[in-house]
């Protein structure tokens, strides 16, 4: 339906209703959670990989083209035998990398600061994710050349409140999550290609776009128009976070070394990373095609501010900078349809001397900074 020609069945079948050029799809998951009993066609890793090896073979036996991903996890049990099965025939391996309080085992009676410190610890848990799925690809030749997608992610504050309409999913406290966490996927970019938040519009708490006063079940109970704002039309923190990202020019990503404070976790269950020594900050930086920019993109996840010295280097910069600041009183903050604004991302002019001094990075703030370099004859000096 989606690339035959007109010629065939589904082509035809397209064409009629109302599209009869194709659409040229190039990317194809294959199986969705498949190891979820809430999905049809659950089934073991070892059924599915032989499915998924099924699938690819025929689908790329009519176009060589085409760009397979294949059903993962973040459990190295089910990655094993789905690499070892089909690893030849997929492109990509799926990952779903959702962060919340059960894996702590936390509740709504642990103190909120803790809860935010453990939200907060979100790259490490990806970093651990991918390693391991990285040892797995590698471990054999037949798939080493499987990459990572990255097709689902985002906080999830189990239990959440929902019901209450305290809706935590959407709070700055998650946007720094969920920023710290593209951070760590920018940097391992190398392994991991695809990098989607779930999701864009309302559906499930999560959604980074909201619409109106109803979504979900946020507010349960309560018929759509009942703020008198029924199609308000707003963005998370984690929105702004998304759209602060998207719009950097980036393409090489550039090492850093950060010195800086750390905080502990309290988890009262073990966890499989260390947790007493995180890093205030979590940081990344990246460089324009033809070298003239940098960008730095900084997450204080700290409850405190932090005063940010930069050394470049032999980087010289070019007038001053440009700051994208993403802040808030508190994690706790949320946009709504009262306050639709309340969380935004503001660009202000800073002074290269500025950072020589140390700038004030605010409480669980995020950060881009851009830096640019001084230009002869259209190149980069």
């Amino acid at each position: 339906y989606c690339n035959g020609s007109i010629d065939t069945p589904m082509g035809a079948l397209r064409a009629a209703n109302g599209h009869p050029e194709p659409y040229n799809v190039r990317y194809w998951e294959i199986g969705n959670e498949v190891w979820g009993d809430w999905q049809v066609g659950t089934c073991s890793a070892d059924e599915f990989a032989e499915r998924c090896k099924a699938f690819a073979l025929a689908m790329k036996a009519v176009d060589s083209s085409i760009v397979i991903l294949g059903c993962g996890h973040t459990d190295p049990e089910w990655n094993k035998p789905v690499l070892d099965i089909a690893g030849e025939q997929i492109d990509y391996l799926t990952m779903h990398l959702y962060h919340g309080f059960g894996r702590f085992g936390m509740n709504r009676d642990t103190p909120a600061e803790e809860r935010y410190k453990a939200i907060a610890t979100f790259p490490e848990w990806t970093r651990e994710d991918i390693r391991q799925a990285e040892e797995l690809i590698r471990a054999n030749s037949k798939h080493s050349h499987v990459k990572l997608a990255v097709t689902e992610y985002n906080t999830m504050y189990f239990p959440n409140t929902v019901r209450k309409g305290l809706p935590d999913e959407h709070t700055l406290g998650a946007a720094v999550a969920n920023a710290a966490n593209l951070n760590e996927m920018l940097r391992r970019s190398d392994m991991v290609h695809i990098g989607s938040f779930s999701d864009l519009v309302n559906g499930w708490l999560g959604g980074c776009i909201r619409v109106g006063d109803y979504y979900a079940d946020q507010y349960r109970g309560k018929k759509p128009g009942w703020s008198g704002q029924p199609l308000t039309v707003y963005g998370t923190p984690t929105y702004e976070v998304l759209k602060l990202y998207a719009n950097r020019d980036i393409r090489r990503i550039l090492p850093v070394d950060a010195e800086c404070g750390t905080f502990a976790v309290e988890s009262p269950k073990q966890t499989r990373i260390g947790l007493d020594a995180v890093p205030d900050l979590d940081v990344t930086a990246g460089i324009n095609e033809d070298g003239s920019v940098i960008t730095l993109l900084i997450v204080n996840r700290s409850l405190h501010e932090v005063k940010a010295k930069l050394d470049l280097l032999s980087f010289e910069p070019f007038g001053d900078t440009i700051l994208h600041e993403i802040t808030g009183d508190s994690f706790e903050d949320i946009n709504s349809v009262f306050e639709p604004d309340r969380i935004k991302c503001v660009p202000r002019v800073v002074p290269v001397s500025a950072w020589q001094d140390g700038y004030p990075l605010r409480k669980t703030s995020v950060y881009a900074i851009e830096i640019k370099k001084e230009q002869r004859s259209g190149v980069a000096k």
